[in-house]
């Protein structure tokens, strides 16, 4: 099955929502559904977090628009690039058409998308911890076991530091990727690039996959709710390799809800580690 076009799906504010479908643009708000051709299109303008989508006009006449608002910058970029790039070339001297003659506007129900947040910046720093962390405290824990026999002359305390110690450190290890996991799931759908993933077969396997901007393929998880049918993921402007699928806010709370539970055990079987650890220094 082919993979859909890796033209970014714009997301803005009051449910606002602009895509590319075929040969046209499509411009969806709460209460309609703006259809644009691509030969109605004189430029797509990117300012910041707002796109502007400018209509042919005539010599003489005053060019029609459409704007969208409160953008990921990383989208605006690459949906403006990628658009102006497949805009039907016109011969030098050619009368413009009237564009706004040529887009369909339809009335639509409730609207069905979220409003998107103002944009942050990430902290880079979140992923390398994840492998140099857990490292760092499995050294300590050792050298504290080690240190706790040699003091109190105790092997047995040692030996109990050491396995109380190691739940700590493996609760406190899947609390961070519960965090993480969470954060990821906010983040991106919310600032970064969101296209839309269809099933594929790699290596005689069914899975997902989506067209980053550079025109790679990439898999990636569709989650729970997939069913065979395309899955809106969102992905890291400058790591394309990381990518979520749309969960919504609910998603992110049941997940900061476990985290909030594996950090009590943590701090719980901190106390225990610490409880058992400090007869042997004389505390």
């Amino acid at each position: 099955m082919s993979i859909s076009s890796p033209i970014p799906v714009l997301l803005g504010d009051e449910g606002t929502e602009l895509r590319s479908e075929g040969e046209a643009l499509v411009l969806r708000r709460p209460r309609e559904e703006v259809h644009i051709p691509l030969a109605a299109i004189a430029r797509v303008r990117a300012e910041g977090r707002d796109v502007t989508v400018e209509l042919t006009a005539p010599a003489g006449a005053e060019a029609a628009s459409y704007r969208i608002e409160d953008v990921s910058r990383a989208a605006a970029t690459a949906f403006a690039d990628a658009v102006n790039g497949t805009l039907p070339d016109r011969a030098p001297g050619e009368e413009a058409v009237d564009g706004s003659a040529l887009v369909v506007v339809s009335v639509l129900g409730t609207p069905d998308t979220e409003r998107e947040d103002d944009e942050e910046e990430p902290d880079e720093k979140a992923g390398a911890a994840l492998t140099r962390v857990p490292l760092g405290f499995a050294v300590l824990l050792v050298a504290l076991s080690v240190s706790v026999g040699v003091a109190g002359k105790e092997f047995d305390r040692a030996v109990a530091v050491l396995m109380l110690g190691s739940v700590v450190g493996a609760f406190g290890f899947f609390s961070w990727l519960a965090l993480w996991s969470a954060w990821e799931d906010w983040y991106l759908p919310r600032h970064g690039i969101t296209v839309e993933a269809n099933p594929v077969l790699i290596q005689g396997r069914g899975t997902y996959a989506y067209t980053d901007t550079t025109g790679r393929v990439r898999p990636v998880a569709p989650g729970d709710k997939a069913r065979g049918e395309t899955v809106r993921v969102a992905y890291h402007p400058r790591k394309p390799h990381m990518a979520v699928p749309h969960k919504g806010m609910g998603s992110v709370v049941k997940t900061l809800i476990g985290a909030a539970f594996l950090l009590a055990v943590t701090a719980l079987a901190g106390w225990g580690t610490a409880a058992l650890a400090l007869p042997a220094f004389g505390g």
